[in-house]
């Protein structure tokens, strides 16, 4: 909610200041590596906020400090994506990858902007690159393959699809997006196939319940079964506002106006900041000609989505004018990326070079985790596979 999303912003500045007073005073590692994760937390924390200026000023301040954070430099480069800053994103992204490595989200993120800016040729040595250093990072794996898959080259594709699951067996998304690439060609055995895999996995990830009611609805037409597959992915993933969406379009279509506006606010109630929600009631209201009900949501819109953001449109706007058939391979790459190819393609193994805490492994971990839900909320390359 937002009161704990404000508590914990609260708590995360007071610990920052007091550790940061303490690095300063006596100089002692740990004090410095507990003030990159709190950092880096507090950032991801106002990114997933929509609080874009207040994240970049964090990740600014904390790179003021310890200017060699991956975790930091993948932050500010995060920041300037939102802020539709494609050049700055670059050179953040280069430096957090020359810190570290091993770094599968910076990879990952910098291959999925360079793709929605149409860069194919870029994007696909930046996830290969990204690949031979963290080959178990399944994120990789589904961005490169969703590109392939986009290009037109399937067999490509499911390659490495396959590849990832081998490497990544409990990765469900790379189940999801595999199966929306197959119910894209025509091919639903196969789709269906790889979603009920996927919901064998892990029954708790609301996407997988949305691949399985579009391939139903897509098999056997307007039947009441779709509905029923997302009646069932909420009963399991309660908080998924996709899911909310998604079930209130079915109630729309098929009359159930009131039905579908309570589901709208129900989705509403569980993420306030999933904007698809607030387009999907804001039309409804409009076919009704709702007029109070237009004004109390845009009201509430405008509390939610603050000028704090001063976000300009985001990339996925960019990508409907994407040429995914690509260049032919004749796209240059950039120096910097040239350089870290052939440092990439040279190594042996890497380790990782960023700063971490008295529990090195937990520290990752949370950072990690922060990291895949930030980076899904900004590159929403997944959902798209629709």
């Amino acid at each position: 909610s937002e009161g704990n999303i404000d508590k914990a912003r609260e708590l995360l500045i007071r610990g920052l200041e007091h550790v940061e007073s303490q690095y300063l005073t006596f100089r002692e590692a740990n004090n410095q590596e507990r003030a990159v994760f709190l950092a880096h937390t507090l950032g991801m924390l106002e990114l997933n906020s929509q609080r874009v200026a207040d994240a970049k000023r964090v990740f600014q301040s904390g790179l003021e400090r310890h200017v060699n954070s991956s975790q930091l430099l993948l932050g500010a480069a995060l920041c300037e994506v939102k802020l539709g800053n494609v050049d700055k994103a670059r050179e953040y992204f280069e430096r957090s990858v020359m810190v570290d490595k091993g770094h599968a989200h910076a990879w990952q993120s910098w291959g999925v902007m360079e793709m929605s800016a149409g860069n194919l040729t870029v994007a696909k040595t930046l996830f290969e690159c990204g690949i031979k250093t963290s080959p178990r990072h399944g994120a990789l794996w589904q961005a490169y393959a969703t590109m392939e898959g986009k290009a037109g080259n399937v067999e490509t594709a499911r390659a490495l699809f396959a590849a990832g699951a081998k490497k990544c067996p409990h990765h469900v998304s790379l189940y999801h997006a595999w199966s929306r690439l197959e119910l894209r060609i025509g091919n639903l055995i196969q789709a269906q196939r790889l979603i009920s895999s996927a919901l064998t996995k892990n029954k708790h990830h609301g996407t997988g319940w949305l691949v399985a009611a579009q391939i139903e609805r897509e098999a056997n037409g307007k039947t009441a079964l779709p509905g029923l597959i997302l009646r069932r992915g909420l009963e399991l993933c309660p908080t998924d506002p996709q899911l909310y969406k998604a079930l209130a379009d079915c109630e729309l279509s098929a009359g159930r106006v009131n039905d579908a506006r309570r589901l709208y606010e129900k989705g509403l109630e569980v993420d306030p900041r999933y904007a698809p929600l607030y387009h999907a009631l804001a039309e409804l209201e409009a076919r009704v000609f709702n007029i109070d009900g237009l004004a109390k949501l845009n009201k509430r819109a405008a509390e939610v989505f603050n000028a704090n953001a001063m976000v300009p449109p985001p990339m996925a706007s960019h990508r409907e004018n994407v040429n995914w058939r690509g260049d032919g391979g004749k796209e240059p790459l950039p120096r910097g990326v040239k350089a870290l190819v052939r440092q990439v393609r040279g190594a042996e193994s890497w380790g990782r070079e960023v700063v971490v805490g008295e529990d090195p492994e937990r520290m990752i971990e949370s950072m990690t985790r922060f990291e895949d839900e930030v980076v899904g909320s900004i590159f929403c390359w997944e959902e798209e596979e629709s």
